[in-house]
């Protein structure tokens, strides 16, 4: 074996012990099932991509018994935004066109992986495809990073997430252009991206998150409190009704109560029990709607979503469903009923 040889399987093992690491991190967490099950894929994807290929090399009749680790391998990028929806969309159902996002990248990797085995390289759509995926990965993290008002959770979006999106974003290029006989300084430089995401994964999140818990499976919420800031704030919530303006952020609510943002969102998450700036401020908004709804028969149900902050009738909706269990429509002719 040469020495650009050795490097080349030092490299791919030392990759392959951090996603290791972090499978076993992630495990034994006690996050749901769902991320547990995600990010097992997620990680066993990372693991078949880097030791499959060395496999193939010194132990041709061996792979034969592990070829089909290679689905894992091509799933990445679906595994990468269902992870990412899990985690920092925890309140949102997956929506409709994710999931057949996902059904389609994975189904179609699943037909040439096997049925059209042989093809010298993957269709260009089909790496379009996971690109794409990637792209959206990034673009739910960096879009729900003001709303996250976990302080672990957020420290790790752009730093943990990031590095995920990375390397999978390069792999997908990287197999690409390159899927056959790519040069040397490539397939190096490459790998090494691999291992420094990995490496700086596994350190980060030993460190920031020991736990390994990226949810909680249940968020006690309460508008209860002692505390001076935000006895001040919830007072203000209602007298004020500042959760009626569209565009209300922490960072202006903190401006408001002279107070730095950071703190106002460790007081909302560990006192008040919320995990996202939303749902705190529609909180105030569906039970005012739900007032209006028992009280005002001849107002349309548009109007009153509108009037108490939510931008869209659907965004309304979703968020009335989940907390009064039906819709705003039901809720009206019920009230009405009762009465």
């Amino acid at each position: 074996m040469s020495a650009l040889e050795y490097l080349d399987l030092v490299m791919r093992f030392a990759a392959a012990s951090q996603a290791m690491l972090l499978l076993v991190y992630v495990g034994v967490s006690n996050n749901p099932s769902r991320v547990k099950i995600v990010s097992v894929m997620f990680l066993l994807g990372c693991i078949s991509y880097l030791l499959l290929p060395t496999i193939e090399d010194h132990q041709p009749l061996f792979y034969e018994s592990l070829h089909f680790l290679w689905i894992f391998a091509n799933i990445v990028p679906s595994m990468l935004l269902l992870l990412v929806w899990f985690i920092f969309e925890e309140e949102c159902k997956c929506p409709i066109w994710l999931l057949a996002l996902v059904a389609v990248s994975i189904c179609s990797s699943l037909y040439y992986q096997f049925i059209g085995i042989g093809l010298p390289i993957s269709p260009i759509w089909l790496q379009a495809l996971k690109v794409v995926i990637v792209l959206i990965a990034l673009f739910i993290v960096w879009y729900g990073r003001d709303n996250d008002l976990v302080e672990m959770r957020s420290k790790i979006r752009l730093l943990i997430v990031l590095l995920i999106s990375l390397e999978t974003l390069v792999i997908v290029i990287y197999e690409s252009v390159w899927h056959s006989n790519p040069p040397f300084l490539i397939d190096t430089v490459v790998l090494l991206i691999v291992l420094v995401c990995l490496f700086s994964m596994s350190f980060f999140m030993l460190r920031l998150n020991p736990e390994g818990l990226f949810m909680r499976i249940e968020s006690p919420i309460t508008h209860d409190t002692e505390d001076p800031l935000l006895m001040d704030l919830v007072e203000r919530m209602k007298g004020e009704r500042l959760y009626a303006d569209h565009d209300l952020r922490v960072g202006s609510l903190a401006s408001m109560l002279n107070v730095p943002e950071y703190k106002l969102r460790q007081k909302i998450n560990q006192e008040l029990g919320y995990r996202n700036f939303n749902q705190f401020v529609n909180r105030y908004r569906i039970e005012e709607a739900g007032a209006k709804l028992r009280k005002e028969a001849r107002t349309p149900v548009l109007s009153i979503a509108l009037d108490v902050g939510f931008r869209s009738i659907s965004s309304f909706n979703s968020a009335f469903q989940e907390h009064f269990g039906v819709s705003p429509t039901k809720y009206r002719s019920e009230s009405l009923t009762e009465s």
